[in-house]
């Protein structure tokens, strides 16, 4: 399946949104994955671009879970280089 850019953002945002007093995180989120998308587009096989819109593969709905828990758990052990280099 694949997602454009801003509904991923938007998704991956709201998700973060659940957890109390993650509205900085959230913008930090999209800011760093922003740059990341920027710095691998046209290196990366899941990022896939048609006409003017972006898109980024992902296995399923979880994946977009999984993204908001991996990078809440990366701010909490301090691990969010390592987290943008696995993504």
């Amino acid at each position: 399946m694949k997602l454009s850019v801003s509904e991923l953002t938007e998704n991956v945002k709201e998700e973060l949104l659940c957890y109390e007093n993650a509205e900085d995180i959230a913008k930090r989120w999209e800011s760093e994955f922003l740059k990341w998308l920027k710095e691998h587009k046209g290196k990366h096989k899941d990022i896939v671009c048609t006409k003017d819109t972006l898109y980024l593969k992902i296995k399923d709905e979880d994946e977009i879970f999984e993204m908001a828990d991996s990078y809440m758990d990366a701010i909490i052990e301090g691990n969010v280089k390592k987290y943008w280099e696995t993504f």
